[in-house]
């Protein structure tokens, strides 16, 4: 068994859920693979959208205010 603290020394991995039935974790968490900031963390700091380009803003309009 590794040191990790989740781990109960049961590793069987349901495929149907991707999770491990004796930690819960999924198997990307189990072999430390890095996971993805949250969708918040990727918001710009002054929280104003992201203006449209020129061509797309042309054929669809720049929204309402």
């Amino acid at each position: 068994m590794s040191g990790d603290a989740l781990c109960v020394g049961v590793c069987m991995i349901d495929w149907d859920s991707g999770v491990c039935l004796g930690c819960g974790r999924t198997a990307d968490e189990i072999n430390g693979v890095p996971v993805a900031p949250p969708p918040e963390a990727l918001v710009p700091a002054n929280d104003k959208p992201t203006p449209l380009p020129a061509n797309v803003a042309a054929q669809v309009g720049e929204g309402s205010d």
